[in-house]
């Protein structure tokens, strides 16, 4: 498994390095880090001259903050007990979000992981947010991360993990992700699924007859159970080449999907969300919206959001 990491310096990129070293990934993996050094754009003539050395200057001290970058992050990955995979470290010159998609894509990553800085919606708006062009890009899973206040990270604990499903070809490829990979001893996945049911009956003569919406409910129900049965069919079968078995739960929610991802998160104390993207892109994701996206930016934990890259069966 190929994970990239980038790593800006900032506590919110200490928080990813820290979830890489808590991962005990699978064997003949490969991490490299990568931080960019974004260069300003040239400073324009004014009232005041600049020495013709000026820029020049301020791109070699953000070059040489790129590569003090990786090495901090590098440290920090072995001081926390990282796994003892191949680790490489790259500096590059660019804008970040082309450079950490283009870098993935040359590599071949499996799984890119970056922090959030978690602007709200007017700062996202102005700043813009690496994080969330990465997660909405990608052609690979990607991984926010969010370290919990109130729960700090620490590699030898267990993980609380929460998968959502909904019974399509990219939910069970996250199914598939969360059942090959090792995790930390101790860990449980909770696997919820959610029942999305039309506006109940209304006095309107016209509407549907109540046997209809409760018909409806007992088909998603039955749905709902097919799409739980499958997933921890599979999360079962992987407990049986693991040392420490996952502990597995189960639960079907009914609402909208990604509320009912995020508040379970919030009130279960999760430390991952695992969920599948549908790729929507360009104007489909505008009008059909996306439970992973909306999940990715609103969540209080770290999300992953699984792809399966071009190419693989």
């Amino acid at each position: 498994m190929k994970i990239l990491l980038a790593f800006d310096g900032s506590d919110y990129g200490i928080a990813a390095v820290d979830e890489a070293a808590r991962i005990p990934w699978p064997q003949n993996s490969s991490l490299r880090v990568i931080s960019v050094a974004e260069l300003p754009a040239p400073v324009m003539s004014g009232p005041i001259p600049m020495p013709g050395s000026y820029f020049m200057e301020w791109e070699k001290a953000l070059e040489d903050q790129a590569v003090a970058n990786t090495a901090t992050a590098l440290a920090r990955y072995y001081d926390q007990g990282g796994a003892k995979i191949e680790v490489t470290a790259k500096s590059v010159k660019g804008n970040p979000k082309d450079v950490i998609l283009d870098e993935a894509d040359s590599w071949g990553a499996d799984l890119i992981m970056i922090g959030t800085h978690g602007y709200n919606a007017l700062e996202r708006m102005w700043l813009g947010s690496v994080s969330r062009t990465i997660a909405s890009h990608a052609k690979c899973s990607v991984q926010i991360v969010r370290r919990r206040s109130d729960s700090p990270a620490t590699a030898d604990k267990g993980m609380k993990i929460l998968l959502a499903v909904d019974g399509s070809p990219c939910s069970d490829d996250a199914v598939e992700e969360v059942a090959s990979r090792p995790w930390p001893a101790g860990t449980g996945v909770h696997v919820i699924t959610a029942i999305h049911l039309p506006f109940t009956p209304s006095a309107e003569t016209w509407t549907l007859p109540e046997s209809y919406y409760a018909e409806v409910e007992r088909v998603g129900r039955e749905h709902a159970d097919q799409f739980l049965s499958r997933a921890m069919s599979r999360l079962e079968a992987s407990n049986a080449e693991r040392e420490a078995p996952l502990a597995l739960t189960r639960e079907p929610l009914i609402g909208h999907a990604e509320d009912m991802i995020i508040g379970h998160a919030r009130k279960s104390m999760t430390d991952l969300i695992v969920l599948g993207s549908h790729g929507y892109r360009g104007i489909n994701r505008f009008i059909l919206g996306s439970v992973s996206q909306a999940v990715s930016y609103n969540a209080p934990c770290s999300v992953e959001i699984v792809r399966k890259r071009q190419g693989q069966e």
